[in-house]
């Protein structure tokens, strides 16, 4: 893939070029030698994924945010008002860019392929780019829909999480990250439910006893039991250590 890009570089700035009269490709080697080139292969992708159409560009960088994995219809969701072009996919899969798998469904052609497209959203703006996706794809998904995109939404949400200040929001991120947990727990994903259930734990606010008692309970009780699956005793108590007796006693009576 790296060698590919490569030579498509060298070709596209004629320093490689195939000479009609000789049947040969020739090269200006002098010139090549002079070429400022990043030994990093993704820094370099990242270059050359920069000189690509804007609307390509915003194609590359959202779909980077949607892992590995994803389809057409959460890409649809997730590029909502964003001018992406119509032939996207396809121009992607062409390019070596991507795979085309079944069922619309589609995978970066390489990790490094994958970052190399995330790198080409600046670092100060990541947080709101994750933040805009996930948001995007909660308002966009129906209740039936919303266990096939749940983690596009939450792990998008997460990284952008420092940025939600409004108590009811965090509240709706942290419904959201118990709904996660429970299904990869279900899932006996042990290690990846503690992650969204610690975040959803982090996003409660103080008064959330009061407030949101069952959202509160039900976080707490997810986690407690997930750490006695796991004896991780000392997490359980890192994270348990700040409740008080009756909140204690609360979760216990259940």
């Amino acid at each position: 893939m790296f060698v590919l890009r490569l030579l498509t570089s060298l070709y596209d700035e004629s320093l490689v070029w195939y000479c009609m009269s000789s049947h040969r490709w020739k090269f200006d080697l002098q010139k090549i030698e002079m070429k400022e080139m990043s030994g990093d292969v993704v820094q370099h992708m990242t270059e050359q994924m920069s000189r690509l159409p804007s609307k390509t560009q915003m194609g590359l960088k959202l779909c980077s945010c949607l892992g590995p994995n994803f389809d057409a219809v959460v890409l649809e969701k997730a590029r909502k008002g964003a001018n992406i072009g119509d032939k996207f996919l396809e121009s992607c899969v062409d390019d070596g860019f991507l795979q085309a798998k079944r069922d619309s469904s589609y995978t970066w052609a390489h990790d490094q392929v994958q970052q190399a497209a995330y790198e080409l959203i600046p670092l100060h703006q990541r947080e709101k780019f994750h933040l805009l996706i996930g948001s995007r794809l909660f308002l966009c998904t129906s209740p039936s829909e919303m266990e096939t995109f749940i983690f596009y939404i939450v792990d998008n949400i997460n990284r952008g999480a420092n940025l939600v200040d409004n108590a009811e929001q965090k509240y709706e991120v942290a419904e959201l990250n118990l709904r996660a947990g429970e299904i990869v727990l279900e899932r006996q994903s042990f290690h990846s439910s503690v992650k969204y259930l610690m975040t959803g734990i982090a996003l409660l606010e103080n008064d959330s006893w009061e407030k949101k008692y069952s959202l509160t309970i039900r976080l707490y009780d997810a986690g407690r039991s997930l750490f006695l699956c796991l004896c991780s005793f000392v997490s359980f108590k890192l994270v348990y250590s700040n409740l008080t007796v009756i909140q204690l006693l609360k979760l216990y009576v259940l």
